[in-house]
């Protein structure tokens, strides 16, 4: 027999167990089994759906951190330079932020509020703050 574990709340199955052994997780309540035994299509990861009795493709996860030394690969080297010694207090301030900081959340408000005062202060264009936004996405989901 060959079933998949799916935790109830998310619909996503956990992981797999072939009816011997120790359960991969202790069952209880948030749990569902699913006798997949004659479906080799449904594989751990995949999302279930219970009205239908079928798996789907699971759910894509968009990625948003990035490091530091990734948001710096994107800028061009005058970029940096004029964000860097800047004199403006909101561009410093900003600045030294991100420069402490050990991962950068594409998704946290002080990121948009840093590349719309990039904007704002004629640092980059709004065509460009984009382009630099888009860049780092692709890299967090590389």
């Amino acid at each position: 027999m060959r079933q998949l574990q799916i935790k109830s709340g998310t619909g996503i199955a956990q992981s797999e167990w072939s009816g011997s052994g120790g359960m991969p997780v202790p069952p209880d309540s948030s749990w569902t089994f699913v006798d997949v035994s004659d479906r080799p299509d449904a594989q751990v990861g995949m999302t279930y759906d219970a009205a239908t009795d079928t798996f789907g493709p699971a759910p894509v996860v968009v990625k948003t951190i990035v490091t530091p030394a990734q948001v710096v690969s994107v800028l061009t080297a005058a970029e940096w330079q004029i964000a860097t010694t800047s004199t403006d207090a909101d561009v410093v301030w900003g600045m030294a932020q991100f420069q402490l900081a050990q991962r950068v959340d594409l998704a946290d408000p002080q990121f948009a509020t840093l590349m719309t005062g990039l904007v704002s202060k004629g640092i980059v264009t709004a065509a460009r703050a984009a382009e630099i936004q888009s860049d780092l996405m692709a890299l967090a989901n590389a």
